[in-house]
C-alpha cells in the first residue's frame, strides 16, 4: 500500500467513461500533488497496481504534475491502466522519444488533444488511443473508432459519437440535457435493474445481502420500496426506513410480484443508465468514507442517505417534499436538507471527489470535514477498484 505520507499529499479526483452500451468502461483518475516533495511516482503506481483488479475498469491515470507524469512513465506498467499525456508532448523530439520508450516498457498511452488538431490525419496511431476534446464549434465527429471523446454536452452528440462515430468511450455525461428531455414526468424504474432483482427472488440460493445491492441501483426503486411498505395497504405498526428491512418485510415472493407489476412502466431510456450509475457510485464513495469496521446499519442508512441526495432531479419535486412522506431518521434529514449533522462530511467529501476539474478544492474541502486526504483517497480507489463488481451475488457487507 502507498505510504502516509504519499497518501496524504496527493489530491485524487474521479470521472467516469462510458461506453456505447452506456455501461461503465474507465474512470479518469485525476492526480494533483498537494505536497510534491512528499509525492513518489513509484510507490503511487505499486499502490494502485497492487489494489486495482482485473475486474475493475481501465484506470486512466490524469496527472497534473508532468515532473510526476514523467516519473511514472520510467515505472514499471500497471495493469489495466492507462497515462494520459499532453498532445503537445508528441510534437517534441525529446518528450517524443520519452513516449516511445515508455510504450516499449508497456504502458498503455492516451493522448489528450484537441479534435481539430488531429482532423485530417489519421486519429488513432499504433502505441496510443486519444482522448479528443470537442469544442463549441467543433462539427459532428466522425471515425472516431477506439478513441474516447470529452466535452459532449448533449444526449445528441453523445449518441453521435458512440453509436454513430464508433467512439470506444465519452468522458463524463450530459446529464443536465439527458433529464431535460424527461422533464414533464416523474422517471420510471430502470428495467435493467427490475429483471436482476426478478432473477434473484427466484433463485432458491439468493441472499438478502445480494438482494439489496441490486435494488440500491435504481434511486427511484429504492425510494419507491419504503414508500410502499410504508403505506397503508401494509399496515405495519412501526415505520420502516432501512432498504434491508424494507426488503424483509416485504419477502421475495412479495416484492417479485409486485416487481411483475412494475416491469411494463419500466423506462426504456439507456441513457439514463450513466446518469443512475453516477449517483450509484457517489453513494458508494460516501459508504467507503465511514471509518473501517462500521456496522452495515449504519453504512446502509449513509447510502441510502446519499442515494437519495439528488432524488428530486429524477423525480422532479423539491426533495424536502419526497423525503418527507418517508420515516427517515433526523440525521438524514439533517444531511439532506440542512447540509449538517453526521453524514454532511461524507456527502460533500464524496461530491467533491467526483466533481471534473475541482481537484484544487479537494484539500480544503477534506481538511473543513476533518477527513484526511488519506482516508479520501483510500476510499476513493476502494470504490472504483469494486465499482463493476459491487452487485455481484455474494455473501459479504455491503460494499
Amino acid at each position: 500500500m502507498l505510504s502516509h505520507t504519499v497518501l496524504d499529499s496527493v489530491a485524487l479526483g474521479y470521472e467516469p467513461v462510458w461506453n456505447r452500451g452506456r455501461e461503465l468502461a474507465a474512470v479518469r483518475l485525476g492526480v494533483r500533488a498537494v505536497h510534491p516533495e512528499s509525492v513518489d511516482a513509484t510507490h503511487l503506481m505499486q499502490a494502485l497496481g497492487d489494489d486495482w483488479p482485473a475486474s475493475a475498469p481501465v484506470l486512466i491515470l490524469a496527472v497534473e504534475s508532468p515532473k510526476l507524469l514523467q516519473q511514472a512513465m520510467v515505472c514499471p506498467p500497471v495493469h489495466n491502466t492507462w497515462l494520459e499525456v499532453p498532445g503537445t508532448w508528441y510534437e517534441d523530439p525529446e518528450t517524443l522519444a520519452r513516449l516511445s520508450a515508455a510504450g516499449k516498457r508497456g504502458h498503455r498511452l492516451l493522448r489528450h488533444t484537441d479534435l481539430e488538431s488531429v482532423q485530417g490525419q489519421a486519429v488513432a496511431s499504433v502505441d496510443t488511443r486519444n482522448l479528443l476534446r470537442l469544442g463549441a464549434e467543433s462539427a459532428p465527429p466522425a471515425g472516431l473508432s477506439g478513441q474516447l471523446v470529452e466535452g459532449v454536452t448533449s444526449a445528441t452528440l453523445a449518441r453521435q459519437c458512440l453509436d454513430q462515430a464508433g467512439a470506444w468511450g465519452v468522458l463524463g455525461w450530459p446529464d443536465n440535457d439527458v433529464l431535460y428531455a424527461h422533464r414533464h414526468q416523474p422517471l420510471n424504474y430502470d428495467g435493467d435493474v427490475i429483471r436482476q432483482v426478478l432473477r434473484a427472488t427466484e433463485d432458491e440460493d439468493g441472499s438478502l445481502e445480494h438482494l439489496e445491492r441490486l435494488v440500491r441501483q435504481d434511486p427511484v426503486l429504492v425510494y419507491r420500496i419504503l414508500l410502499l411498505v410504508n403505506s397503508a395497504a401494509y399496515g405495519l405498526r412501526h415505520e420502516i426506513a432501512s432498504l434491508r428491512h424494507a426488503l424483509m418485510m416485504l419477502g421475495f415472493r412479495e416484492l417479485g410480484r409486485w416487481l411483475v407489476e412494475q416491469l411494463p412502466g419500466s423506462e426504456p431510456d439507456r441513457d439514463l443508465h450513466p446518469v443512475r450509475y453516477a449517483m450509484v457510485m457517489r453513494s458508494r464513495l460516501a459508504q467507503h468514507l465511514l471509518a473501517t469496521g462500521s456496522d452495515d446499519n449504519l453504512r446502509g442508512e449513509v447510502y441510502t442517505t446519499a442515494l437519495l441526495a439528488q432524488l428530486d432531479r429524477l423525480l422532479h419535486q423539491p426533495l424536502g417534499d419526497l423525503l418527507h412522506r418517508l420515516p427517515l431518521a433526523g440525521r438524514v434529514f439533517d444531511a439532506l436538507l440542512r447540509h449538517d449533522g453526521p453524514y454532511h462530511p461524507l456527502l460533500d467529501v464524496a461530491r467533491a471527489l467526483g466533481e471534473p476539474g475541482q481537484l484544487h478544492r479537494v484539500p480544503a474541502i477534506c481538511q473543513r470535514h476533518d477527513v484526511s486526504l488519506e482516508h479520501a483517497n483510500r476510499a476513493l480507489i476502494r470504490m472504483l477498484a469494486t465499482s463493476r463488481d459491487h452487485a455481484s451475488k455474494r455473501s459479504e457487507r455491503m460494499t
